[in-house]
């Protein structure tokens, strides 16, 4: 019932030209008699206000418990008959939230829109083209990364130019390509212009994510294109250090988010505009929330006294952090469940908090980004990126706890950010310090970068833990015989088989779930 009444909303909004069935974001960003831009303003905000980059009920009850915080082992996994086996409805809507009512149509309606508009309009409309890009593109990298070779340089010619063609799987790789490109082009632009006073003022009201603030635009495009460098890096090396170098040499000219003051966040604005993960997060056996993993509560973090712990878990019935086994049989799983003895995600930072950001981007994943590349590439100082990273992560997940505003009638009092001793001392720890072989400092990297990824960034999770390996998870077998392990990719949905048949046919060997993503090489 939830996800019609979604649907009818979004059919409202395109019948009643484009009024939003969130009074929040109609009354804070658009208002014809105020703003002197018009439609690729709007259609920009609403190309924001998107189930993927909101922390909706929707996202979280049907693909990231489902699918990225499983197979990340971000969540613990009970085991079940076909536990593996993404429901193809819920994959057919993810799909179509990106194409047929979602990002990449509200792109081309920008470009349309745009290309439509009088030479003297377009001026100060332009810049609209360009943050709209960037979040294309992060948007479309993730498409890459869940199914590999998808519809891009083809896809929306209905939205583009009025005239419906069925549209070309572009080669995976070559779209990173692209975007890596463009992105760089991207920073120059927002280095370089200069905006009216109408354009900046309007691009400051349509922007619910950064506000028209055009050197957090600039930082974002070129954090993201750090991301899909070093998410290349095993398959084209030459190719992403030569361009890594060059970023992390002159960061002057390739600015990144270096602190949590310019982390990438789509913030809430409760009790109008408000995150409603909780329902998500409740479908699941228990009514408390999805239960942690045993890998990641009790090894990666209980066992080296993880400040995070408490911000980012509940304590079981019994007071204590415990994690679910995957290996444990189901009936011994459901026993731990049902009592309550296995840890819960938090409910003060997540589940009953209103105030949750849609996270695109943190300063963390930048340090943890930075510090493989410096290992690697002699590039810089690899442990004090590293340290950092976790330093950042720490007072993030604290922030979002002390900054929670609860559903009535829950209240929690917030928890102080634990002091330098504290962190020092955990950083220092003989399970988390910056020692040992180069090759075991990476791998502590990397399991950082996905403890920070948690479910607010499950799906960047998953594709790390595809593109590295690491942290090394255990995954029980399914004996279903469909799908024994969490999949390579996501199977393509059945529409693409009926209605772009022709073009379907020429990806469908790569159709299986144990086709690797071009970045993967292990």
């Amino acid at each position: 019932m939830k996800r019609l009444i979604i649907i009818n909303c979004y059919v409202v909004f395109l019948l009643a030209g484009f009024t939003s069935c969130n009074k929040q974001l109609k009354d804070d960003y658009y208002d014809p008699e105020k703003t002197t831009i018009g439609y690729p303003g709007q259609l920009f905000t609403y190309m924001l206000n998107n189930d993927r980059i909101l922390p909706t009920y929707w996202d979280y009850a049907t693909f990231i418990t489902g699918v990225t915080a499983k197979y990340s082992q971000i969540f613990g996994i009970s085991t079940s008959f076909k536990m593996y086996q993404p429901s193809a409805g819920y994959n057919q809507d993810r799909w179509t939230s990106y194409y047929t009512n979602g990002i990449l149509n509200q792109y081309r309606e920008i470009q349309k829109n745009y290309n439509n508009l009088s030479p003297l309009a377009k001026p100060d409309q332009y810049v609209f083209t360009q943050v709209s890009k960037v979040v294309f593109y992060d948007q479309t990298a993730q498409m890459v990364d869940l199914w590999g070779d998808i519809p891009f340089s083809e896809a929306g010619s209905l939205n583009a130019t009025n005239i419906f063609s069925t549209a070309k799987f572009d080669d995976a790789a070559s779209i990173y390509n692209t975007i890596i490109s463009d992105l760089k082009d991207l920073n120059m632009y927002f280095d370089t212009v200069k905006l009216s006073n109408a354009s900046a003022k309007s691009l400051a009201a349509q922007d619910i994510l950064l506000k028209g603030n055009l050197t957090l635009w600039r930082k974002y495009t070129n954090s993201l294109r750090l991301r899909l460098l070093m998410r290349i890096s095993n398959v084209d090396e030459a190719t992403a250090k030569a361009a890594v170098t060059e970023m992390l040499n002159d960061q002057n000219t390739y600015p990144l988010v270096n602190n949590n003051d310019e982390n990438i966040l789509l913030k809430m604005n409760p009790p109008s505009f408000k995150s409603d993960i909780r329902d998500g997060l409740t479908d699941l056996a228990t009514s408390s929330g999805p239960v942690a993993p045993a890998y990641l509560l009790e090894t990666v973090m209980v066992a080296n006294n993880d400040p995070r712990t408490p911000v980012l878990w509940d304590p079981g019935i019994l007071g204590t952090y415990k994690g679910l086994d995957p290996l444990l049989p189901a009936d011994g799983q459901d026993s731990l469940i049902s009592k309550h003895y296995v840890s819960n995600i938090d409910s003060a930072t997540f589940t009953m908090n209103y105030n949750v950001p849609g996270t695109l981007f943190t300063a963390a994943e930048v340090s943890f980004l930075k510090a493989e590349a410096y290992e690697r590439w002699n590039l810089g100082t690899a442990q004090t990126a590293y340290e950092t990273g976790i330093k950042q992560s720490i007072a993030f997940y604290y922030s979002l706890n002390q900054s929670a505003i609860f559903r009535t009638p829950f209240s929690k009092p917030s928890l102080p950010t634990p002091d330098d001793a504290t962190i020092n001392a955990f950083i220092a720890g003989s399970g988390i310090a910056y020692s040992g072989t180069p090759d075991q400092k990476i791998q502590k990297i990397w399991t950082q970068k996905w403890l920070n990824f948690f479910v607010l960034q499950a799906g960047q999770a998953w594709t790390e833990v595809r593109r590295t390996g690491y942290p090394a998870l255990t995954f029980a077998t399914d004996g279903s015989g469909v799908t024994s392990l969490p999949p390579k990719r996501l199977m393509y949905p059945d529409t693409e088989k009926s209605y772009n048949t022709e073009n379907y046919n020429a990806v469908s060997s790569k159709d299986t779930p144990d086709k690797k993503i071009f970045w993967e090489v292990n």
